[in-house]
């Protein structure tokens, strides 16, 4: 190692003693003054535009939405007072109290034998197709706010196909549904 120093020592002195031909001296580098003031500015405006921006922002971008109109209910006229009732009649000192018969054959009627009417089915809405990731390879479908792939299931419906502007979906009854981007 120390043959490699050597070596570049006696040849920076070579160098010193016999500067290259034609070519002028170089004058020194100066460092930059210390305490430039150049980076304070730009910090400075910086902070008052993100100053500008706080205070500013909210103003510029308020929305003020226009006051609800106040809808009064109608009024509804208030029933007029209901009118007493006269009071029934005693009954005279007299008079023997009448108890209410009695029922023997209080059992509710027999069941018939016909079938419970058919259970109404609610059918589910169809699902709303709001984006296409299209790629042959693996296609992506957003609906209802969810990422789907082929096969996965959205509600009732299956995911049968992903094209680059349609969605074909299986009901559960196995009838098919192709619907396009925004329905």
């Amino acid at each position: 190692m120390s043959l490699i120093n050597d070596a570049l020592k006696r040849a920076r002195d070579a160098q010193q003693k016999n500067p290259p031909a034609g070519a002028p001296p170089l004058p020194p580098v100066e460092s930059p003054a210390r305490g430039s003031t150049g980076w304070i500015l730009a910090v400075a405006a910086v902070l008052s535009f993100a100053a500008a921006c706080l205070f500013l922002g909210p103003a510029l971008f308020r929305h003020n939405a226009a006051p609800a109109a106040i809808v009064k209910a109608p009024e509804i006229p208030a029933p007029p007072p209901a009118e007493a009732a006269p009071a029934p009649a005693p009954p005279p000192a007299d008079a023997v109290p009448v108890m209410p018969a009695t029922v023997t054959n209080a059992l509710p009627p027999p069941a018939s034998n016909t079938n419970p009417p058919p259970a109404t089915v609610v059918a589910e809405p169809l699902p709303k197709v709001q984006g296409i990731i299209f790629n042959a390879a693996r296609p992506l479908a957003i609906v209802n706010g969810q990422t789907v792939n082929i096969g996965d299931r959205v509600g009732d419906f299956q995911v049968k196909q992903i094209l680059q502007t349609s969605v074909l979906f299986q009901r559960p009854d196995g009838s098919q549904k192709k619907l396009e981007i925004g329905e």
